[in-house]
């Protein structure tokens, strides 16, 4: 591939990711878990702005802008959700849902941090290391991200996706994330 190529595959693949993390952060919200929502609003925003970072990075060090591929909706909310009134789901469902997204995440995260990874050594082999390192910053990030998310995914599993457990921890989660954003939002520049 292209420097061009490999750009424009990376922002497109960013564009989707902000697509699963607001479809994402919408699902939990409607299953009135609000820390869990509040956290993949957290991750709309992050990628948000290492979206424009990428951005940035390309038209000032190739003094071009990034061809976008097209990107098709995920459509990671079930379309017979919508159907459906918060009210109508019961606790089984919810488990069950909540164990599917956490799924998703993981395979979504999986996937970002092989392109990463992928992309950072083709631009590395292209000669183009500066841009590599780029890259390199977003293969961090996404690892971290992986990380957590393997860890949560772990521990909703053994326990069993237990509602009482899991609703206890939503307020904690809630502040914890609306701190975060705070944060991001107040150093953006």
């Amino acid at each position: 591939m292209t420097v061009e190529e490999i750009f424009s595959h990376i922002s497109s693949h960013m564009i989707k990711g902000l697509m699963i993390h607001d479809q994402i952060a919408a699902m939990f919200n409607f299953l009135n878990l609000r820390g869990y929502s509040k956290c993949h609003e957290y991750h709309y925003f992050e990628e948000s702005f290492n979206y424009r970072r990428l951005q940035n990075y390309y038209l000032k060090h190739f003094n071009k802008l990034i061809i976008e591929e097209k990107v098709d909706n995920p459509a990671i909310i079930p379309q017979n959700w919508f159907k459906y009134e918060r009210m109508d789901v019961d606790s089984s469902t919810k488990r069950n849902a909540i164990r599917d997204i956490f799924k998703q995440w993981v395979n979504w995260e999986t996937e970002t941090k092989a392109l990463y990874a992928s992309s950072y050594k083709e631009l590395y082999d292209l000669g183009q290391v500066a841009a590599a390192l780029e890259i390199s910053y977003y293969l961090e990030d996404v690892s971290n991200e992986l990380m957590r998310a393997r860890e949560k995914y772990m521990d909703l599993e053994s326990y069993g996706y237990d509602l009482v457990e899991i609703i206890d921890e939503q307020d904690k989660l809630y502040d914890l994330y609306i701190e975060k954003i705070s944060r991001m939002m107040n150093n953006y520049d």
